[in-house]
């Protein structure tokens, strides 16, 4: 009798606490995709509590901290990925993921062709904006901000999200004055709320 190929399942089981195999999977163009696409969809944030929902939630946080180095990695994680939903599901493990690297977030957030590739960024590019501007509005000098900083304009986001930002950012007195004019032609509601809350703080 032929011997039949390790699962995806079986190939998340062993991947337990064996970095060593991770590894070795990750070079594996023709399984890796296949078997993080299964760990999506068995993993924890699914409301999956079984015994392999924890052999899913280690393989992906592997992958996510240690194997992802660059932007394109995503596309080579979703060669083989069939849903939509689940490459948000990974795409927000990623980013809600102390421990990944900061330079990926940013590289993909400058790579507008990269983003689109990789699709339905409106439901999932929000956490790493939010985290790149809390960064830069830190560190930024006063009135220094523009919005081409604070978020891709190339991109069709959510007008929330782009409130969200502008608002911050003019409330930390940090946006610039040009772009204090557009943020206050273009959501003018929350520019007079702020603007009133302000000068009653002085």
């Amino acid at each position: 009798m032929e011997k039949q190929p390790p699962t995806s399942q079986q190939y998340i089981n062993t991947a337990f606490q064996n970095p060593e195999f991770v590894q070795q999977l990750w070079c594996e163009e023709d399984k890796i995709s296949t078997i993080l696409s299964h760990a999506v969809k068995e993993c924890s944030v699914n409301e999956n509590n079984s015994p392999l929902s924890i052999c899913c939630d280690y393989l992906i946080d592997y992958v996510c901290v240690y194997l992802v180095k660059k932007p394109s990695d995503f596309l080579y994680i979703f060669a083989s990925f069939d849903q939509a939903k689940d490459k948000i599901t990974f795409m927000n493990l990623y980013f809600q993921n102390y421990l990944t690297h900061n330079t990926v977030t940013y590289a993909l957030l400058k790579n507008i062709t990269l983003i689109n590739e990789i699709g339905e960024y409106q439901y999932w590019i929000e956490y790493p904006l939010k985290f790149r501007a809390t960064k830069l509005i830190q560190n930024a000098s006063q009135g220094s901000l523009t919005i081409t900083a604070l978020f891709p304009t190339e991109l069709d986001l959510p007008e929330e999200m782009k409130d969200y930002l502008l608002s911050w950012a003019f409330v930390e007195n940090k946006l610039a004055e040009t772009d204090i004019e557009y943020f206050r032609t273009h959501y003018a509601r929350s520019y007079e709320m702020l603007k009133q809350a302000k000068q009653n703080n002085k």
